[in-house]
């Protein structure tokens, strides 16, 4: 819309300020710094989606373009860091796409010539947050952490659409656990625990730096009766986690996890074989492999 129906020079990002039944406000990010720009509607009797979305099947004509359905374009609007190895980026995304968002839900992000999953930790008004964890410090050349630490307000990133993150059915003793890739989910979850199911669940976080976890978690609920605790990593990262969680006296009637994927592999199967739990009561996934 800013490059068909503004004469702004090179709009590099856009995102909408303000939305009504009369037209739409865009800030538009060019060579020479942002812009403000008003679009009026044709029919201001029409609801205001109702006119954004001719508005931009009319920009599609005028400028001969049909966006990958598959895919979208998000606004890095701010970054900034939640604990020593954590960093939450939050981006202006489609809110279409982001409607009906779960824990759990996931996006693929091109970076350079690679893509990276990462999961969505809260999506609301437009918006979405992702915290990144930065593996192995600033002296690591990982792509996915140098692009989190590098990332500028204003840069636009593509990204794949939301992925829907499978979820046992929490209806009893429960257990969440994971490594710090695992903490958007887990904040999630516990933001929109079953009303009225307690217990709590019991969570089990291995860190290298327990910062990470209580950056991730502040602010966030418990539910009555849980149990949170933090597991210091001792040696390979996922070694302490599966001990721990192993060493539990529970009655669990479901558990979900998150952490690198060969100790994902080993503790799904031992979950399922110790509180003798089906796959769809025991969702442990390998978010990484090291």
């Amino acid at each position: 819309m800013a490059r068909a129906f503004t004469d702004l020079p090179a709009p590099r990002a856009a995102q909408i300020l303000t939305l009504d039944h009369t037209g739409l406000t865009l800030e538009v990010l060019t060579d020479r710094g942002p812009r403000s720009a008003r679009l009026t509607f044709p029919d201001p009797t029409r609801p205001p989606h109702v006119n954004l979305r001719a508005l931009v099947a009319d920009a599609q004509t005028l400028l001969n373009e049909r966006p990958d359905p598959r895919t979208t374009t998000w606004t890095l609007q701010g970054a900034r860091d939640l604990g020593p190895g954590l960093r939450r980026l939050t981006f202006h995304a489609d809110p279409h796409a982001l409607q009906g968002w779960q824990p759990g839900d996931a996006v693929r992000v091109t970076i350079g010539d690679t893509t990276r999953v990462y999961t969505i930790r809260r999506a609301h008004d437009g918006r979405a947050d992702l915290d990144v964890y930065l593996h192995g410090g600033p002296s690591t050349h990982a792509p996915g952490s140098t692009w989190a630490r590098t990332l500028l307000p204003g840069a636009t990133v593509t990204v794949g659409a939301p992925r829907r993150e499978t979820l046992p059915e929490f209806t009893g003793p429960s257990l969440l656990l994971g490594d710090e890739t695992a903490l958007p989910t887990i904040a999630a979850l516990l933001e929109h625990w079953p009303e009225g199911l307690t217990p709590g669940p019991r969570v089990l976080i291995e860190t290298g730096d327990p910062g990470d976890a209580q950056a991730a978690l502040l602010g966030v609920p418990l539910p009555p009766g849980t149990h949170l605790s933090v597991v210091p990593r001792n040696g390979p990262s996922g070694e302490a986690l599966t001990r721990a969680a192993l060493s539990l006296d529970l009655h669990l009637r479901a558990a979900w996890g998150a952490l690198d994927a060969p100790h994902a592999l080993e503790l799904r199967r031992a979950l399922r074989a110790q509180y003798d739990l089906s796959p769809t009561q025991c969702r442990v996934s390998g978010y990484w492999t090291p």
